[in-house]
């Protein structure tokens, strides 16, 4: 090697050498806590806030250069002066460990690791409205009077040089007090750690951390996290990604039904970001916990006014087999029911409007598709719904009566105390029913609920700031049809409601038996009601109701009159046939609803006023083979009681069996009275008219015998014959 050789050799050494002593002497040369004051005072300058550093700031250079350790201990920055209780951020250690020879050689920013511990972030939001975080910022505001500069265009890529080894994050803690909701919502024990940092290569990132929801006056809501991902990000930070999600939580507190719930969010989430274009696409979203799954795809663009397209699917499972493997019992009175779900669903949303299309939700047996919509979703939502369901039996879902208590042995006898009757709970949500603007179109093909099965049901409605219509209510049931128009009127404390139904073609029978369990009457009626009622509770809309009905019925049968046994034993109580003995001028027959069969009609109609809760009617006819009544009376919906007077026309035709003996009061107007209760309902002839009829037959076939007897069958009758006096004689007599 020659002289030049050695004397470059020897020069190198010497730089070497001395680049090492200079490293070495860094941190004797400069003692970076002599600039604590000037980090204060350039944060109180930037925030308006104050900052204290109690710890060390301490520089470490390795051997060689190699790296060098910036530590900051100990970090205190205060609130403003209205929260003089409370630190905005507090942070144990914070170090960076930088890659001293790229920053000497080439200006690169090369990072081998950053760390922090300790760190606890306290937001607050005070009952006024004012928060911790933003006032007293100065950051950025022009002093007063000075020049206003056009922002400085830069160029460059800054961050494409960055080279991080990794990030490493102890113990962060957020917590945001909001003393305007009493919620506090905190975020504890953040442990962050990532692979090495560089530009448009993929960043393993792995974090866990626990989410509390306080809310006063409730159990806590506590979610712990465990996830990983993949994240990359382009030199400007203008797209950013996120690949091969996953993590697992538990869930617990709050009004879960059980101790605690377990939450897996399974891989393949696909988050592409551009923060240039204001866009963010998840290509693929899983979550998953046991047998539910729910899958979704969401674009969003617009993030000052964000706007979001997407598609949610949750394939078929078993609520019934998941809440049995969370240790809970439905207490559904069917053991198959909720044995299958699934829900299938597109949707846009705008800040101002939402739209869900292509609406499919399968419950069990149950299909229901459609589409959703609300509008003015900022100021007074409108929602405009148009739903079809093929079949629904709500028995399935009913719950599971109590059990009956054991039996205990009777305790002694204490004195009645007197009985607090409860309070009628309102029928209508009056407050909900203001604020609701709706437009309805529904469907069912099939509905029980009950004993009471509809088919075809059809429900158009509209709202408006309390004024609910719908035009029309219509399904069909029991062979035939109802349809009813109407509003209800919600504007005031005491609403009014105006319904006009119309009934065509019912079968009566089945319909009583599925309501009360008995046939308290039969036959296809027909009705036509215009009615108008106004309150909240039941009796308060039966004591107001006034309207008109109109009843007609065919073929029919009245289970609880029996007018044919209760004229027959009012008869037998006058004795043997050819008495004249008097008697009373009513008596009641056959008990409180009488007894023997019950009343049947070819035709029966009815017409009147309600007025009050009390139905007016003047006009009852009914009609058969065997009589012919007329009648008016009331019927009291508020007192449940009825009151009718009745008039009956035996037909000739009434003894065709030879079993009634009635035939000798054929067409004879007998009056006929029905009263009481609803549930006991008390039933009269008037025997006054009976023993008329009686003593009218045996003195006509008396004076015949006397005047020239009977006359045979076939023969006409002369004008002004015996029969004729007879007649006027009776008249006279009997005031008929």
């Amino acid at each position: 090697m020659g002289k030049t050789g050695k004397w470059i050799l020897g020069t190198l050494a010497a730089l070497i050498v001395l680049l090492v002593a200079l490293t070495l002497s860094l941190p004797l040369l400069i003692d970076p806590n002599s600039y604590k004051d000037l980090i204060a005072r350039k944060v109180q300058e930037q925030t308006g806030r104050q900052i204290s550093i109690p710890g060390d700031i301490a520089l470490k250079v390795s051997p060689l250069g190699l790296k060098t350790v910036f530590r900051l201990g100990e970090v205190r920055i205060a609130s403003t002066q209205k929260f003089p209780d409370t630190e905005l951020l507090t942070s144990k250690l914070v170090e960076i460990r930088l890659a001293l020879w790229p920053l000497l050689r080439s200006k690169e920013l090369r990072m081998n690791t950053i760390r922090l511990e300790g760190v606890s972030l306290n937001l607050i939001r005070s009952a006024d409205g004012a928060t911790n975080w933003s006032e007293g910022v100065t950051a950025g505001r022009p002093a007063p009077g000075a020049e206003t500069r056009p922002p400085e265009t830069k160029t460059g890529t800054p961050l494409a040089a960055i080279d991080i080894e990794g990030i490493d994050v102890r113990d962060l803690n957020i917590s945001f007090a909001d003393r305007q909701t009493g919620k506090d919502i905190r975020l504890n024990n953040l442990n962050f750690t990532t692979g090495r940092i560089r530009a448009e290569n993929p960043i393993p990132i792995q974090s866990d951390f626990t989410v509390v929801l306080d809310e006063s006056g409730r159990q806590p809501l506590t979610a712990s996290v465990k996830a990983r991902a993949d994240l990359t990000f382009s030199p400007d930070l203008q797209q950013i990604s996120l690949h091969g999600f996953s993590g697992t939580g538990q869930i617990s507190g709050g009004t879960l039904p059980v101790p605690e719930l377990g939450i897996a969010l399974a891989t393949d989430l696909d988050l592409d970001l551009d923060l240039k274009q204001q866009k963010a696409d998840i290509k693929k979203l899983v979550l998953q916990k046991d047998a539910l799954r729910v899958e979704a795809k969401l674009a969003l663009t617009d993030w000052a006014a964000p706007k979001a397209t997407g598609t949610l699917r949750i394939p078929a499972f078993s609520p019934r087999a998941m809440a049995a493997s969370w240790g809970v019992t439905l207490p559904l009175a069917d053991q198959n029911s909720l044995s299958n779900l699934a829900a299938d669903l597109a949707f846009a949303y705008e800040p101002t409007a939402l739209t869900i299309n292509d609406l499919q939700v399968t419950l069990d047996d149950t299909s229901l598709t459609g589409t959703v919509k609300a509008d003015n979703l900022s100021e007074q939502p409108f929602f405009d719904l148009a739903l079809k369901l093929n079949a629904i039996d709500l028995n399935r879902y009913a719950l599971t009566p109590p059990a009956a208590p054991a039996e205990q042995p009777p305790a002694p006898a204490a004195p009645a105390a007197p009985m607090e009757k409860s309070p009628e709970q309102p029928l209508l949500p009056v407050a909900q029913l203001r604020g609701l603007n709706f437009n309805a179109d529904l469907g069912i093909a099939s509905l029980k609920t009950g004993k009471l099965n509809l088919s075809n049901l059809q429900l158009k409605a509209s709202g408006k700031e309390g004024m609910i219509t719908f035009a029309p209510l219509a399904a069909n049931l029991y062979d035939g049809a109802v349809t009813v128009n109407g509003e209800i009127d919600a504007r005031q404390d005491m609403p009014l409601i105006n319904l006009r139904n119309s009934v065509k073609g019912i079968q009566l029978g089945p319909l009583f038996r599925d309501l009360s369990g008995k046939e308290e009457m039969t036959g296809r009626a027909d009705i036509n009601a215009d009615l108008t009622s106004k309150g909240l509770t039941q009796s308060e809309l039966t004591r107001n109701s006034n309207g008109t009905l109109k009843l007609a019925v065919a073929d029919g049968e009245i289970a609880k009159l029996r007018i044919i046994d209760t004229i027959r034993t009012a008869r037998s109580l006058l004795g043997v046939a050819g008495s004249t003995s008097t008697a009373p001028e009513s008596q009641t027959a056959g008990g409180a609803e009488g007894a023997g069969r019950p009343t049947s009609f070819a035709s029966l109609s009815a017409s009147g006023v309600l007025q009050n809760g009390v139905f007016h009617n003047n006009d009852l006819l009914a009609e058969s083979e065997l009589m012919r009544v007329n009648g008016e009376g009331t019927v009291d919906l508020v007192s449940e009681r009825i009151d009718y007077l009745l008039t009956i026309y035996l037909a000739k035709a009434i003894d065709r069996s030879g079993e009634t003996g009635l035939v000798d009061l054929a067409e004879t107007p007998i009056p006929y009275r029905v009263r009481g209760t609803f549930d006991r309902i008390e039933q009269s002839a008037a025997l006054e008219e009976i023993a008329k009829s009686q003593a009218k037959r045996v003195l006509v076939k008396e004076l015949e015998k006397h005047l020239g007897g009977e006359q045979p069958e076939g023969t006409e009758k002369k004008s002004g014959g015996a029969e004729e006096l007879i007649q006027k004689g009776l008249k006279g007599l009997f005031g008929k």
